[in-house]
């Protein structure tokens, strides 16, 4: 008979307890969503996966992911929050916390860190360098990104810039995007040192901006510049149409004359 060193026995004891509860919770876990609703959410991760029954949440360290349906959240933690008060434990939040990620049927999102809130289908995605991509292009700001999927709006947060696939970008401080229902862009809002620069090269700055995408056409106000090649327009408020390329200057609310300048800018 081989008598087994005390501490050694120990360690093995809670290694092996360690293990029974990991896989436990992913039973547990698992159960749940195969159990009651194909929309429910499962956590999972690589290296831990921990209960915190007191204030509700599983918290998932290592690669970890939450996935719900087509949905998919990764980071390097996650902790998921679930409503205690209902039988399923039906998940109403994710905090993820390094190199953190999602991705659905339309769009691609990441930051340092994601909060997402189940309840009313909003992510929160924090740089620096947040960045989210759909079917015209992506966006990215230094700040935040706040992605509110069921009212099909997107707000870009500090040093904000679009990039669309048709080749123009949009830049400004903070910027507020608008999807219709196929998630494509509707219109765009944008406030602070506006630039927006065509796919030839033509630049329009602004105080702000408000692009129709239906009529593909933008309402510029507050030191309008346009720039078209060695061409320069100024004034107060500018409507830009990008499908003919007229620009036209207009009168400020004020009631006054039209103010502008025409520049032919030296070589």
């Amino acid at each position: 008979m081989i008598c087994e060193n005390p501490s050694v026995w120990k360690a093995k004891m809670l290694l092996t307890c360690k293990i029974a509860l990991i896989s436990a919770l992913g039973v547990i876990l698992a159960t749940l969503s195969a159990d009651t609703h194909a929309d429910d959410m499962v956590v999972n991760a690589k290296n831990s996966l921990e209960w915190n029954r007191k204030e509700a949440f599983y918290h998932a360290i290592g690669n970890a992911e939450a996935i719900q349906g087509k949905q998919k959240i990764r980071a390097e933690s996650l902790k998921a929050f679930y409503d205690p008060e209902t039988v399923e434990r039906t998940i109403t939040r994710i905090v993820a916390d390094g190199n953190a990620s999602f991705a659905d049927e339309n769009h691609n999102g990441s930051g340092q860190k994601l909060d997402y809130d189940a309840v009313n289908e909003t992510y929160v995605l924090n740089g620096p360098a947040a960045l989210l991509s759909g079917p015209d292009g992506s966006g990215a700001a230094e700040k935040t990104i706040i992605f509110k999927r069921a009212a099909q709006i997107v707000e870009l947060l500090k040093d904000a810039e679009i990039k669309l696939k048709d080749g123009r970008n949009l830049s400004g401080q903070e910027i507020i995007i608008y999807l219709d229902e196929t998630n494509n862009i509707l219109r765009i809002s944008a406030a602070g040192n506006v630039t927006i620069t065509q796919a030839d090269g033509s630049k329009a700055t602004a105080n702000k901006a408000d692009y129709n995408r239906a009529a593909d056409s933008a309402l510029l106000t507050g030191n309008v510049i346009v720039k078209d090649r060695e061409t320069e327009l100024a004034g107060d408020r500018a409507e830009v149409d990008f499908t003919t390329g007229i620009s036209k200057m207009l009168s400020d609310k004020s009631g006054g004359r039209v103010s502008g300048r025409f520049t032919r800018l030296k070589e």
